[in-house]
This record gives C-alpha cells, sequence and structure tokens, in this order.
C-alpha cells in the first residue's frame, strides 16, 4: 500500500476558499481561514519553491492599502497552525529571516473535497439553472472519455455565467480528478496582448500540483510559448529557446498550442475555462476555432463565456466562429436567461423550507430586475442596508409594506448602467432615452417622432440594441392594419437609470410628444386599454384636465371587465392627481374619486366601503355637496345593511331629512327614490312607499335628461324584481344599463355598480321567473366567468349562489349544492365577522336553497337543518332582504313537515307563509303560499278547505306571468280536485300543468340532466 505523504493530507480549495484535511477515518475536514490569511497561503502556494518577499506578499495581498510587514506573522502563524508545521523543522512553509517566505510542500489539488449536494438542493440560491448545469456535466462526461467537447456561455452581464462555471467547477472537482486552467479577458483601452488569456490559463496550470509535467509539456510541445511565459520559465531557457525558434513565431503557435493542450488532456481530464472573449484579440479566436475543429482522444472541455451584447459589430469574428461551429456542431451553445418566476421566488427563499416567500414580493423583485441575478444581488443588498428587508430563516422578507419598499436603483447598479450607457452613440442614447418615456413596451411608430427621427432609423436602433438593453417584445397591429415589432427593457432598473436623466422640462415635453402621437395613431374609439397610458402621458406633462378624462375612461373599462382590482389601482393614479391640481377643481375631484372608491369597495363587499362612505359623507358635507353627501349616506346605509339592520335604517331617514336642502327637483326625486328602494329592500314591502317611487319616476319621465332618468328606472327596477314584474324589470335595465355604460363621465360610479348588478343578477333572474329556464342560466353562467377572469371572486360566489338557486327550479337539486353547498357549509361565525367579504345575506341564501334541494333529493332531516340555521340567523341578525328569502324558507319549511307527516307544523307554517306573502305584492310567492297552504290541508285530509286555497293560488297567478309558481299551482290542483272527487276539473289542471312544464323543460339548455314530469295521482314532482 503506498505511503500517504503529510502533505496528502491537506487540500487548498480555490471555489469555496478553505482548507480540507483528510482525518484518520478517511473523511475529509473543512479548515476555514480568515480571507487575508487565505490569500497569504494562495499566493504562497501558487509560488511553490519560491522566494516571496515580505513586500511582494504585502503588494499581493494588501494592495492599495499600506499596512506594516509584521503583520504577515500573524497570518504565516495562523497557517503554520493550520497544517500542523513548525518554524523550527518546516515541512510547509520556510522562513528566510528579513527575507521572506518559501512553500515547500505539496498541496495537493486546487480543487474542492465537499461532499456533492443531493440534487434537491445542489443550486440553493443557485435556482433557475438546473438545466445548463446538468449540461455541462454530461459535456464533461463525454470529455473524460476521450471525446473532446466545447460550449460557449452567453449572456448578458452579470446573468449569472461565472456563477453557473464555478458551481460547476466545484461539482465537478469533488467527483472527478482533473486539472483546471482558468483565464479571463480584459477590455484592453489601448489594445490587447495576443493570446493573453491562453497564456493565463497555461500559468494556471504550471502552479498546479503537475506544475514540473505541465513546465515540461510546454518547452517540448510549445516553445513558442514558452518564451513568452516569464514567471514559469527561466530567463535562460527562454533565450535558448528564441534562438532555436523561427524568426516568426506567432505563426507556428496556434499549431503548438493544439498540441500542447491535446498532451496535457491525455492522461486526465483538463477543462479550460476562457472569460469574458467579447473582448479577446482576434489571435485567440483564431486559436479557439483551430482547438475546436481538431478531432483526437484528448480529454479536454473547453468552456468559454461571452457577452452577445458586447461584441462590436453584428460581423464580429467570435460571432461568425461560434455561429459556423455550432452549426457544423463542433460545439456548443448555452444562453443563460433571466430567471423565471419560480427561480426567483426559490432564490428569495434562499432554500429554506417552510413558508414560500410571498407571491406579491416575488413579482415585485421580479418586475424591478428582470429576473437578472446580479440586479436581484444588488437590489437585495441595496434594501436590507435600508432597513427594509430581512434575511430570515424562510428567506428574504420584507420589514415594510411593499408599496414602501424603497422604489430607486441602487447606486452602485445605476453607475454600472450609467457607464454602458456613456459609451454609446448619441443616437443610441436618444433613442433610448425616449424610449423610457415611452413606457416598459414601445414601438418605433409611437416614440420616433419623439426622438426626432424617422420610424425605419428608430427602429434600426431598437434592433441594434436588442442584445444590449432591449429585448424584442410582441407584434403589434396598429388602427392602419400595420404591424409594427414592439420592445421593451431587459431590466426595470435600466428603464429606471435613463428616465432619471432627463431633464423635468425635456421629459415633460417627451411626454406630451409621446401622447398627443398615441392620439394620432389610436382614433378616440380605440384608446380604451391605452386609457391609463394617456393619462399617464398627459399627467407627466402637466395636462391635468386631459389626464383625468383618460382616468375615468380607464376606470369604466376596467368596472366594465369586473377588474375592481385594477380599477381601484387607477384610482389611486387618480388621487395622487387630483392632489397636484388647483383648489377650484383639486376639491371636486377628490370627492369624485372618492365616491367611486367606496362603490368599487361596495359592490366587492369589502368592509372598508363603510370607512370610505362616511369619509366622503364628512367631505362632501364640508364643500356644501348635499347631492354626493346623500349619495354617501346612502352608499354607508347599503354597507351597514349587510350586519346591522337598524343602523343602516337609521341613516336612511338622515338621508330624507338632508335632501330636502337640494335645490333642484329632479335631484330631490332621484335621491327620495333611492331612500324609498333601499328601505323596501330591508325592512319590507310597503305600498305607500311604492307609490311615491312610481309618482317620482313619473316626474323624471316626464322633466329629466336621458341619464337621470336611466338612473332612476335602474332603482325602479328593484323594486319590479320584488314584485313580479319581471318583464318590466328586464326592459328598464336594458336600455337603462346601456345608456349608463355608455356616458361613463357623466354618471357616478355606484350607478355603474348598481347597473352592473340588477344585468348580471337582476336580469337572469327575471329571465327565469319568465319561465325562459336556459336563457337565465347562461347569462349568470356568463356572467360568474366574467367576474372570475377579473379576480372578482366575491362577486362571482355571489352570482355562482343566484345560479343554484335558479338550478332548484329546473329540479337540478345535485347542481343546487353543487353551486350553494361550499357557501352553506361555513359557519355561520364566518360571516359574523366585521371585515369578512362574504356577507350573512349570500350564506341564508345558500343554506335555504341547499335545504330545498335536500328535501327535492328525500334527505328531509338535511333540510331541516339548513332551514333551522338559516331561521336561527335571521332572527340573531336580521340583514336586507330577509322578509324576501324568508318566504323561500317558510316554503321549504311546509315542504319538508308535510313530508316528515308533521301535518299540524306543517299547516301551521303554511298560514304563516300566507301572511307573509300578502304583504307583499309577489305574486310568484302569494301563488305558492296558497298553493303549499293547500297542501298542508290536503295532508290534514282537510279537502274543501284545500279547494279554497287553490283557487287563492289560481287568482294570484292570473294576470302575471310566473310560470315557476303556476304548474305547481296546477300540480296541486288536480290533487285537490282529485280529493274532491271533480276528475274533469282534476284533469284539466293537469293538462294545463303539463304544457308550462313542458315549456320550461324546453327551455332548459341541450344536454340538461333534469326535466320535469309531473304525477297527477300524487300531485308530485320527480326527476326523469
Amino acid at each position: 500500500m503506498a505511503e500517504v505523504t503529510e502533505s496528502a493530507l491537506f487540500r487548498i480549495d480555490l471555489v469555496n476558499l478553505c482548507l480540507w484535511r483528510r482525518n484518520a477515518a478517511g473523511g475529509d475536514e473543512r479548515l476555514d481561514l480568515t480571507p487575508k490569511t487565505f490569500d497569504v497561503l494562495r499566493y504562497l502556494v501558487e509560488n511553490t519553491g519560491r522566494l516571496v518577499t515580505h513586500d511582494e506578499l504585502l503588494t499581493a495581498v494588501w494592495r492599495d492599502v499600506h499596512v506594516q510587514p509584521d503583520v504577515l506573522k500573524t497570518h504565516i502563524l495562523a497557517i503554520r497552525n493550520a497544517l500542523g508545521d513548525k518554524s523550527a523543522s518546516p515541512r510547509f512553509i520556510e522562513t528566510q529571516r528579513g527575507r521572506g517566505y518559501r512553500f515547500i510542500g505539496e498541496m495537493t489539488g486546487f480543487a474542492s473535497s465537499a461532499p456533492p449536494p443531493e440534487a434537491p438542493d445542489e443550486l440553493g440560491v443557485f435556482a433557475g439553472r438546473a438545466e445548463p448545469f446538468r449540461e455541462l456535466l454530461a459535456l464533461l462526461q463525454r470529455a473524460a472519455l476521450g471525446e473532446p467537447q466545447a460550449v460557449f456561455i452567453t449572456g448578458e452581464p452579470g446573468i449569472g455565467k461565472t456563477t453557473l462555471i464555478q458551481h460547476f467547477l466545484t461539482q465537478a472537482l469533488s467527483h472527478h480528478d482533473l486539472a483546471v486552467a482558468q483565464g479571463h479577458c480584459f477590455e484592453g483601452f489601448a489594445g490587447v496582448e495576443p493570446y493573453y488569456p491562453m497564456l493565463e490559463a497555461l500559468g494556471d496550470l504550471c502552479r498546479g500540483r503537475d506544475r514540473a509535467t505541465v513546465v515540461r509539456t510546454v518547452l517540448e510541445l510549445a516553445p513558442s510559448w514558452a518564451t513568452q511565459m516569464p514567471a514559469q520559465i527561466s530567463l535562460g531557457k527562454r533565450a535558448t529557446l528564441r534562438q532555436q525558434t523561427v524568426a516568426d513565431p506567432q505563426s507556428r503557435m496556434v499549431r503548438e498550442a493544439c498540441c500542447l493542450f491535446e498532451a496535457l488532456a491525455t492522461e486526465r481530464p483538463l477543462v479550460l475555462v476562457l472569460e469574458d472573449l467579447h473582448w479577446a484579440d482576434f489571435a485567440t479566436i483564431d486559436l479557439l476555432s483551430a482547438l475546436c475543429r481538431r478531432r483526437s482522444s484528448a480529454k479536454l472541455l473547453l468552456v468559454a463565456t461571452y457577452r452577445p451584447g458586447d461584441l462590436a459589430t453584428a460581423r464580429h469574428p467570435l460571432k461568425q466562429m461560434t455561429y459556423d461551429l455550432v452549426l457544423h456542431k463542433y460545439c456548443s451553445e448555452i444562453e443563460l436567461a433571466p430567471l423565471s418566476t419560480a427561480a426567483i421566488g426559490e432564490v428569495l427563499a434562499g432554500g429554506a423550507e417552510g413558508e414560500p416567500v410571498s407571491p406579491e414580493f416575488t413579482r415585485l423583485v421580479e418586475a424591478r430586475t428582470g429576473g437578472h441575478p446580479l440586479s436581484m444581488r444588488v437590489t437585495l443588498d441595496y434594501l436590507f442596508e435600508l432597513g427594509q428587508i430581512s434575511h430570515t430563516a424562510h428567506g428574504w422578507q420584507p420589514l415594510v409594506p411593499l408599496d414602501k419598499l424603497a422604489s430607486e436603483v441602487p447606486p452602485t447598479l445605476a453607475r454600472a448602467i450609467e457607464s454602458r450607457i456613456e459609451r454609446m452613440s448619441d443616437e443610441q442614447q436618444r433613442v433610448l432615452e425616449v424610449a423610457s418615456v415611452a413606457g416598459p413596451r414601445f414601438d418605433p411608430p409611437t416614440a420616433a417622432r419623439a426622438a426626432q427621427m424617422d420610424e425605419l432609423s428608430f427602429e434600426a436602433i431598437c434592433e441594434s440594441l436588442t442584445l444590449r438593453m432591449l429585448r424584442r417584445d410582441k407584434l403589434l397591429t396598429l388602427p392602419n392594419n400595420q404591424v409594427v415589432r414592439t420592445y421593451s427593457f431587459n431590466h426595470a432598473h435600466v428603464r429606471q437609470v435613463l428616465y432619471d436623466s432627463i431633464g423635468e422640462v425635456r421629459r415633460s415635453c417627451l411626454h406630451r410628444a409621446i401622447g398627443e402621437r398615441l392620439e394620432e395613431i389610436y382614433p378616440p374609439d380605440q384608446r380604451g386599454d391605452l386609457a391609463v397610458r394617456l393619462a399617464q402621458h398627459f399627467a407627466s406633462s402637466g395636462d391635468w384636465a386631459r389626464a383625468l378624462d383618460y382616468l375615468r375612461s380607464a376606470l369604466c373599462i376596467a368596472t366594465d371587465r369586473f377588474s375592481r382590482a385594477d380599477a381601484l389601482a387607477i384610482l389611486d393614479s387618480a388621487s395622487e392627481l387630483a392632489a397636484r391640481l388647483p383648489d377650484r377643481v383639486r376639491i371636486p375631484a377628490e370627492i369624485e374619486f372618492l365616491e367611486r372608491r367606496a362603490a368599487i369597495q361596495a359592490a366587492g363587499n369589502d368592509p372598508k366601503a363603510g370607512e370610505t362612505y362616511a369619509q366622503l359623507a364628512d367631505k362632501a358635507g364640508r364643500h356644501g355637496d348635499i347631492d354626493a353627501q346623500c349619495r354617501a349616506l346612502i352608499g354607508l346605509d347599503y354597507v351597514s345593511s349587510w350586519h346591522d339592520l337598524s343602523l343602516s335604517l337609521r341613516v336612511l331617514d338622515e338621508v330624507l331629512t338632508i335632501c330636502d336642502k337640494l335645490s333642484d327637483p329632479m335631484q330631490r326625486d332621484l335621491i327620495r327614490m333611492s331612500v324609498y328602494v333601499r328601505r323596501l329592500w330591508e325592512a319590507g314591502w310597503n305600498r305607500e312607499e311604492v307609490g311615491k317611487c312610481e309618482e317620482a319616476l313619473a316626474r323624471l319621465k316626464q322633466h329629466g335628461d336621458r341619464l337621470t332618468i336611466a338612473r332612476a328606472q335602474i332603482n325602479f327596477s328593484r323594486l319590479c324584481l320584488v314584485s313580479a314584474r319581471y318583464q318590466e324589470c328586464r326592459d328598464l335595465v336594458d336600455g337603462s344599463y346601456r345608456l349608463l355604460r355608455e356616458s361613463p363621465r357623466d354618471v357616478v360610479e355606484a350607478d355603474l355598480v348598481r347597473a352592473a348588478w340588477m344585468r348580471h343578477v337582476g336580469v337572469p333572474w327575471c329571465l327565469f321567473s319568465l319561465g325562459d329556464l336556459g336563457a337565465g342560466l347562461s347569462e349568470l353562467s356568463a356572467g360568474i366567468v366574467a367576474f372570475e377572469s377579473g379576480g372578482d371572486a366575491s362577486a362571482a360566489k355571489f352570482l355562482q349562489v343566484f345560479r343554484g338557486a335558479l338550478l332548484y327550479h329546473a329540479m337540478d337539486f345535485e347542481g343546487v349544492l353543487r353551486d350553494c353547498g361550499p357557501v352553506a357549509s361555513l359557519p355561520p361565525e364566518h360571516y359574523r365577522a366585521p371585515v369578512t367579504r362574504d356577507l350573512p345575506l349570500i350564506h341564508r341564501i345558500a343554506l335555504i336553497y341547499c335545504g330545498l334541494a335536500e328535501a327535492g333529493l328525500g334527505n328531509n332531516a338535511a333540510a331541516l337543518d339548513h332551514f333551522r340555521v338559516a331561521e336561527g340567523e335571521m332572527a340573531r341578525q336580521p340583514v336586507h332582504l330577509d322578509w324576501y328569502w324568508r318566504l323561500a324558507l317558510e316554503w321549504g319549511m311546509v315542504n319538508v313537515l308535510i313530508a316528515v307527516g308533521d301535518h299540524p307544523t306543517a299547516l301551521s307554517r303554511a298560514e304563516r307563509l300566507c301572511d307573509l306573502a300578502a304583504q307583499t305584492d309577489e305574486r310568484t310567492w302569494q301563488a305558492l303560499a296558497w298553493e303549499a297552504r293547500a297542501r298542508a290541508a290536503l295532508s290534514c285530509g282537510a279537502a274543501e278547505e284545500a279547494g279554497g286555497h287553490v283557487e287563492r293560488a289560481l287568482a294570484a297567478c292570473e294576470g302575471v306571468q310566473v310560470p315557476l309558481a303556476e304548474w305547481r299551482v296546477h300540480a296541486t290542483c288536480a290533487s285537490a280536485f282529485t280529493a274532491l272527487g271533480d276528475d274533469h276539473r282534476a284533469g284539466t289542471h293537469t293538462h294545463l300543468g303539463a304544457a308550462i312544464r313542458q315549456r320550461l323543460t324546453e327551455s332548459l339548455p341541450e344536454g340538461h340532466p333534469v326535466r320535469l314530469t309531473f304525477e297527477r295521482r300524487s300531485g308530485s314532482l320527480c326527476e326523469a
């Protein structure tokens, strides 16, 4: 067995900057030295066998810093302690007093002996580079088998090329016995020495563990190269070699180098790393081309990096060479792209397990840095220094709200970006300057004029910058059908630095020029998606009026698309803009945007809406805007009615008092109508106030303008919805909703929201109540999809529960449970919290219709449970429309009580249902109430009494369209007259009920799982 020398017990690791010691058990133990101590050891090892003077060592390790020579003694002592070395009998470091030190040991490897990490953790914060890392390992495996490989790693500055190589070398050295030679190119302003990176790589090999073999091979195979290596080859030998070589050694250097590297890679694999080839001399490029094209059995892997964007011209020989090599499969190419969103999240998490970094924080970092690793590191360090983020066991975590994080570009990054910009031509700088003003994405037709260029010249410069500052984005079709390429910045930081460098006056002029150019390109009816962008340009140019107009248009579009998050973001911009306006226009604008915000919050069931409405009422009252104050209080009433019905009714009384101060009689009528409608929805039906509403609507139709009438009709349609005037409701909504949508600047947000609610909930309900089941379901389903795509989950959930209620009338009981079950299954406490977005009302509707569906499926116990929970919540905390939904609850209770045989209680509940229905003008429920009472009487054997009740039910159906109630009434009439022995009348009602059921069935969409059938014997509704 070979003897293990003392020197072989230690390895120096230039990747992890530490020492490794082999212990008695054969394992490796890491020895960490201080950074300066390690640098001293490294320099001595690199110059093994040579005396290193004190001055040389101080100069090498403490560059540009003056220190006393005595400092070396401390570091040499630390090294000796780590190595177990003694100055009296040195095995590693020999001291020559008064002169310096000589490293006399054999430090192996220059390699990492750290155990390789497991695959899931192998990247750590090196996330997003698994695929190129695996590709490098595969190339090394092939090279180790005697198949020479070459790979060029490309990407912009700071993208992670060097990090990838370092990580690869760390892993490769821990698994393989290989040699590594590294050379670097540099930007030479006065010219670059030919073959500089290759000479540096050879010097690296000459300092390694096989230095004697390397030097001997260089002398034998590459004498032309040996003459240019003074640090490794003695002066005498170099002089002799110069005499032996031909007069022009340059002509043979390429051939010699190829033979040399192949020889050095014969016994064990050699990884030759050359970085930053975009700065390489052309002689080096020629050598690389020859080296890649040679066919041999050398165990050689060439890894080279360069930045395509920093090549001087598109016809640069490096670019042409790599293209040709890749084409003929002489090499591979790895292009590093910015990190993906998932990879950014991994980096921010730092490999920690448990709670991931918030998606919002990840998206913010991605937006600012573009997933650029260097930019990410600098940005995170900068925010950390400001105390705004912290590095915890769970990764990087913000310490302040995300919108409070410093948005300026870190100074070090800004200086680096500015340095790159300064090297560009004046035209290129002008294009980038205008592009930074144009926006995150821009196109030549929009921006060229502001840069005082034609579109072709502007586009040509953008193309020349695509690898350095810009990237090609998607194609865009302009209104004139011209297809243009759009561009965007590689990083938001680059755009920010450019934007900040522009003077205020020039920036304002550029914004105006780009805004006006957009108006030229896009006709008024095609500016919808550009509204926010146009508002920003005109706001930045000081054109407040035009900016506010575009913000209002953008707000209307966001509302129409059910994107409340976008709408609130637009309102944030509008509020910031309004704060800059003169007082005479600032206050009305602030009131306007505050009202819009409150309405959007209320539409999303946001509890903050109450505070916003209260703030609006106070502000409007202080500035004498009585109309806005009344609207604010009506909004506050609506939000209060979610949880506190008594408070909401008190607020309505206050509105009636205040609105008397309005000088405009049309406005008074409109406000009073809103109050009466709200009070009817909250406190129950009141025929006197319905009459007042009808009178007010008549006056408004006679004297009001179109928008005022539309607002009044939307309000009145809500009365029609709960009083069986379904067709009238639908007609009012269809016309008024369209008019309000087309006039966004002239109506308040609450009117648009109210109209949208009636359009997406009221109209489908009317369609269903009129017997068009398919159209009603289709409308509701389309509304659910629209709200979901707009990110409004609460509105989508509300519509889903309503769809479940409609599915009950289509006898799709499983569909009811599917739509209403998730809401009904949550405990009542979930809907009592003052900050919940899920309202008690939606919970009650879900409970009631789940109860009805369970009863339809024969699960009477489950049905009773649902009904009792809903009943208990109504008693504990009344909310708006309880009176209306109680009708469905009582009807369901009667059905279940009959089914379980509790006939006396069923009769009592049926009487109560009739009393409640009689207090309304809701003819559907009046008919169903008497129908239920008739069935309760039949269950008690009171056929005569049942006959009278069905007559009342038939009377409730006369003169109105109530098919959902009418077919049930006919079914119960058939049962009642059968019990009375009147088979003729029973048959007539059986026929009439069948005809209505047939129409309802035919209205259902194709493939609907349920059809309506009727059995005359039992008078019951069944599923087919």
